[in-house]
């Protein structure tokens, strides 16, 4: 067994255990057991089913009449007993599949969300499409995983009674089997191991073309104001291309392992007669014996093939193991790992917020946006943060959230709880309005949220869409500056002791701008800004300047002092 193979089996256990050791592991293999006597009735069955043909097979060709008819009821009352069983096994199946992957999406969604692991592997990128990965890796990982065990454990039952059934009529036919089986799997594992890595690129390019076609989705306004379409059209080809390319790989192996699968299948129909023929001419067995050696072959073959079977599911199964694996070790790795010998910026909870020596790199630490910058932020008081573009204002921003670690020094800050950030472009949630209002959980009466709306000048907007609890396509139905201004509503319905404010007006005109402001200058928030427009000075205090080349200022704002002086 080779590393890769060690690596998969520990990824499965790594992934297969915890469900099966979780609070609902009562459920869990009551299910699992009730699943395993059904199969293993179902296989008794079949064995006396043999038997019953055995019989038939016998009566006709003897010309019995009786012991014809009599057979024959027989045969109805054992279709009589499995149809029931045949029914309720994929139903309990499915209850086992739809339970463990309601579970693992939730271990999942946890985990993405702990420690922003979310936004570090978006970040990083290591991680393809991690949506592809819950929504139909863990549906394909639950129920393939219960399907495989269930096989195997009816294959092996199946595989005991049925050899019994054979060894009694031939053992020569038996240890044939045997044979077959060990060689057909040998070969099917040479030829198709290459279907492995094969399948685990198709996943990742269908995903990879299927997140373009989102992305057109999403920005096609956009695109059609700058007449991007042959553009988006040749970037769709492109990702189209390698989806097409490894699929013709895809195919190419697959025919080669259908070459032998179908011959190793179809062989066991003729074997059993041919090697049971002369005993018969000879006189030594029955007709109905060799009836019931033929199906106690096929199944016995059927039984010990399940790798022969069903090698392309095992090969697409094995790349969607590798996938949820990758997404969860990535969930788990700390942040930044290939820099972790490098200095990184310390927080530090406190009432008010700060910063000392603080110097800000790119996360690669191959360039500086800020050298040594300390200032301070008293609660009630205002800083506007301005500078060139690239000079490392949203960085700031972005560090003083935790999001920002590549550099040294020190930030000084609350809670997050006490905090909120603004971007340029707010984050509309999936809901209804309401859920916009109170996003991420905050707790308002219906007065509450129509004062809010009043104050940012969005006093119709619950009529216009149909109420409070309307649910739209937000960033479609609303312009970006009513995104904003329903930002505005949110930070004044939490109403925290800190915001800050990243280019947050910049889709309004001056006089909205100017009522947000005020609405902000009259609550207990302490905030500050980022942005370009001179119009911003006047509501600030002080001015941190950023030169673009890692050098800042602060000073005090003229203007906001003659405005208050005025």
């Amino acid at each position: 067994m080779d590393k890769f193979d060690r690596k998969f089996w520990r990824r499965l256990w790594a992934l297969t255990k915890p469900y099966w050791v979780s609070d609902e592991r009562r459920k869990a293999l009551t299910l699992l057991a009730v699943l395993l006597v059904l199969g293993g009735g179902t296989i008794g069955l079949g064995v006396w089913a043999t038997y019953i043909v055995r019989n038939l097979m016998t009566a006709l060709s003897s010309k019995h009449a009786a012991a014809f008819y009599r057979d024959l009821f027989m045969f109805l009352a054992y279709v009589v007993a499995v149809v029931p069983v045949f029914a309720y096994y994929p139903y309990l199946q499915g209850k086992l599949g739809i339970a463990w992957r309601e579970w693992l999406t939730r271990r999942f969604l946890d985990k993405s969300f702990s420690g922003r692991a979310f936004y570090r592997i978006n970040l990083h990128g290591k991680v393809d499409n991690p949506d592809q990965r819950v929504a139909d890796d863990i549906n394909s990982f639950t129920f393939r995983t219960a399907g495989f065990v269930l096989d195997g454990m009816n294959s092996l039952i199946s595989a005991l009674s049925y050899f019994a059934v054979l060894w009694f009529i031939s053992r020569e036919l038996a240890l044939v089997m045997l044979a077959y089986v060990a060689v057909g799997t040998w070969v099917t594992v040479a030829i198709g191991r290459r279907l492995v890595r094969i399948n685990f690129d198709q996943e990742r390019y269908q995903a990879d073309f299927r997140f373009g076609l989102v992305h057109v989705r999403d920005n096609a306004e956009s695109i059609a104001m700058y007449g991007g379409e042959q553009h988006e059209t040749r970037q769709l080809m492109r990702r189209f291309a390698s989806v097409v390319g490894n699929f013709n790989l895809l195919i190419f192996w697959q025919r080669n392992l259908a070459l032998f699968t179908n011959a190793y299948s179809n062989l066991p129909m003729v074997l059993p007669y041919l090697l049971l023929a002369g005993a018969y001419f000879a006189g030594k067995i029955q007709f109905g014996e060799m009836s019931q050696a033929s199906i106690a072959f096929g199944t016995l073959q059927s039984s010990l093939s399940i790798v022969v079977n069903q090698f392309q599911q095992i090969a697409d199964y094995t790349a969607v193991v590798n996938r949820l694996a990758l997404f969860w070790e990535e969930c788990s790795e700390p942040e930044e790992p290939e820099h972790a010998n490098l200095p990184t910026v310390e927080i530090e909870t406190a009432p008010e917020v700060a910063a000392e020596d603080l110097t800000l790199m790119t996360p690669d630490y191959d360039r500086t946006l800020i050298r040594e910058l300390s200032f301070d932020l008293p609660p009630e008081q205002s800083l506007l943060i301005s500078g060139s573009s690239g000079a490392g204002k949203t960085s700031l921003m972005r560090a003083i959230a935790g999001l920002w670690s590549s550099g040294s020094g020190r930030i000084i800050r609350p809670e997050l709880e006490d905090v909120m950030f603004l971007p340029q472009r707010p984050y509309m949630t999936l809901g209804s309005l309401r859920d916009q209002l109170c996003y991420p959980a905050v707790d308002a009466s219906e007065e509450d949220l129509r004062r809010v709306l009043k104050a940012v000048n969005l006093e119709g907007l619950p009529e216009r869409v149909g109420g409070l609890d309307a649910e739209r396509d937000w960033q479609s139905v609303l312009s970006l500056g009513e995104q904003q201004r329903l930002a505005f509503a949110r930070l004044l319905l939490r109403s925290p002791r800190y915001a800050f404010l990243d280019e947050a007006t910049s889709s309004l005109d001056e006089n909205n701008e100017e009522l947000l402001y005020r609405r902000l200058q009259e609550s207990p928030i302490t905030f500050a800004s980022v942005g370009h427009r001179s119009t911003l000075r006047k509501y600030h205090q002080q001015v941190l300047e950023l030169d673009g080349e890692s050098g800042w200022r602060m000073i005090p704002n003229q203007d906001y002092l003659a405005a208050a002086a005025g």
